[in-house]
């Protein structure tokens, strides 16, 4: 099935990725095309039904940030990098024959350039860099530009802002605009379609959920109504004291965001608990459910994933079920360890809230909540493919063995 990808990108590079896109298997595109990146935040408002978000340049990104946590699909972005510094460099000297010290440049970041130059020993006069931000007006960079050619102190202009290569073109002063490497753009692509289909496996994923009553009391069905409306599921009553839910994660991980179910348990009276269970098959899920059920108490509710991890209580709980991931790092981690990505999201949170970069697999267990054996399955799938090391033992003061000591492998930055 084709993944359906809203691009919000400049006229002209919807015209590039088009070209690169056709060579890319089951990705259909549906552009937003703006003239000017300001514009971003209006289109993200017009996007229509789609399997994920592409933003085609930090620009546009860093207008629509804010928002970005509100939409319900992933999404990703194109990052300038050095990599398309590099390359645009290396065209503008090898069809212009251009010296670098008459070149003015505007980029995301002046350490991108930098960087490029030291990597190839570039010790001249540097090119002009200007800064592009979000606050700074296009306006503004592009009188930078100007000034400097009418002052002849620069032969051409390498921009990052579609809108200001077509005003120089105007000015009839020679420009080009940074260029994005075709294998840049195609990994992009392909990373936006992966979070696409893990987001969807995760949504539709078997979830059971065990409503408990006290014996001594009876159980309105009006509620019970209700609440298989709010989390779109059916039920089973199993005891006069208990039912069953069958419904998927999206629809749970919907419910608890809106906070619906956490307002209708406040109307119920008795003391009910309520326990929902992940998992890949109908009777792996009503497990889970079980399990998770012994940790409730009244009027709380508990998660345990098909990972055995234990979230709750909610609605007390800050943590939050998050069954997407932005970030493309999570996803390729996620991808070779076979850990969920909100499990990989909890390990860099633990080591970012640690003073040390140091720890026992004791010291995770406690964080993650679960048991020991399921904290030593998880640090075994992160040494084997290199995300985690062995770096000493710790002797305790009881007998027994001592405890490994281990750091991450990988940024959590």
């Amino acid at each position: 099935m084709s993944t359906k990808i809203a691009v919000i990108c400049s006229k002209a590079f919807m015209k590039r990725i088009t070209s690169i896109a056709q060579n890319i298997k089951n990705i259909q595109l549906e552009f937003y095309p703006y003239s000017h990146p300001e514009e971003a935040p209006i289109l993200l408002k017009q996007i229509r039904p789609c399997d994920a978000l592409l933003l085609g340049g930090t620009l546009p990104y860093l207008h629509v940030q804010s928002s970005l946590s509100e939409i319900p699909i992933p999404w990703n972005y194109i990052k300038q990098d050095e990599t398309a510094i590099s390359t645009t460099l290396l065209s503008v000297m090898a069809n212009h024959a251009i010296s670098l010290s008459r070149i003015s440049i505007d980029v995301m970041n002046p350490i991108f350039v930098e960087n490029v130059l030291k990597d190839i020993e570039y010790s001249g006069p540097r090119p002009f860099i200007q800064q592009i931000a979000v606050t700074r007006p296009t306006q503004e960079i592009l009188q930078h530009h100007i000034a400097l050619w009418n002052a002849q102190s620069i032969d051409f202009v390498i921009t990052s802002i579609h809108s200001v290569f077509d005003e120089l073109q105007k000015h009839q002063i020679p420009a080009m605009r940074i260029i994005d490497a075709t294998n840049s753009i195609v990994q992009h692509l392909e990373e936006t379609r992966s979070q696409s289909l893990l987001t969807k496996s995760e949504s539709v994923k078997a979830v059971v959920g065990i409503l408990e009553i006290p014996e001594n009391h009876s159980f309105d069905t009006y509620i019970l109504s209700k609440i298989t409306t709010a989390t779109h599921s059916t039920y089973k009553q199993i005891t006069a004291n208990s039912f069953e839910l069958y419904t998927t994660a999206g629809y749970l991980q919907n419910t608890l965001a809106k906070e619906n179910l956490q307002s209708l348990m406040q109307q119920i009276e008795i003391p009910f608990k309520l326990a929902f269970g992940f998992g890949h098959s109908i009777l792996e899920a009503s497990q889970n459910a079980n399990n998770a059920l012994t940790f409730a108490k009244p009027c709380e509710i508990f998660i345990l994933d098909e990972h055995k991890n234990l979230l709750g209580p909610f609605p007390k709980s800050e943590i939050k079920l998050a069954l997407k991931t932005d970030d493309p790092n999570v996803l390729k981690m996620a991808k070779l360890t076979s850990l969920s990505p909100l499990n990989i999201s909890k390990i860099i949170d633990f080591s970012r809230e640690r003073q040390s970069a140091q720890f026992t697999a004791y010291n995770l267990s406690e964080y993650l909540q679960v048991t020991r054996r399921t904290t030593e399955r998880i640090i075994k799938k992160l040494v084997d493919n290199g995300y985690a090391k062995v770096v000493g033992e710790e002797m305790t003061h009881q007998q027994g063995r001592p405890r490994t000591i281990y750091e991450l492998n990988f940024a959590i930055y």
